[in-house]
């Protein structure tokens, strides 16, 4: 059973998140290079498995989807292990049909600094999209 995560960590690890989202972030392989941890491993929601090499070498490579994730909750795992689990809609275009998916993060404190270690989601069921920010 998980522990409860400090909410100056739940915070930052949700910017973090928030981060690998962000145009200018998932097109430099520097800047995700250094939210991903070494071991990272991405189960996308097709089943594709893919690793932290190619993460670098295709996300800088894509249009970035219109995403908007709410519901976050966190709790720690162990020490150096946080999980996040959150709701994420997300659209190619703008007069695309949104996918909808319950996403999980793994974050694991790796020299002094949280990096993404898991990352996968799973399609769920169609749900309201909050504008606000929680």
């Amino acid at each position: 059973m998980g522990s409860k995560i400090k909410a100056s960590l739940f915070n930052h690890l949700i910017d973090a998140e928030r981060q690998l989202l962000d145009p200018e972030i998932r097109q430099s392989e520097q800047a995700l290079d250094a939210l991903l941890d070494d071991d990272f491993i991405e189960i996308a929601a097709n089943g594709t498995v893919f690793n932290k090499y190619q993460v670098l070498t295709r996300l800088p490579t894509e249009v970035v989807p219109q995403f908007y994730n709410q519901h976050f909750k966190g709790r720690m795992l162990s020490d150096d292990i946080a999980q996040l689990s959150y709701q994420a809609a997300y659209r190619r275009s703008a007069r695309a049909e949104f996918n909808y998916s319950l996403r999980m993060s793994l974050w694991r404190l790796t020299e002094g600094q949280w990096k993404m270690v898991f990352h996968q989601g799973t399609p769920c069921a169609v749900f309201s999209i909050s504008m606000d920010d929680d």
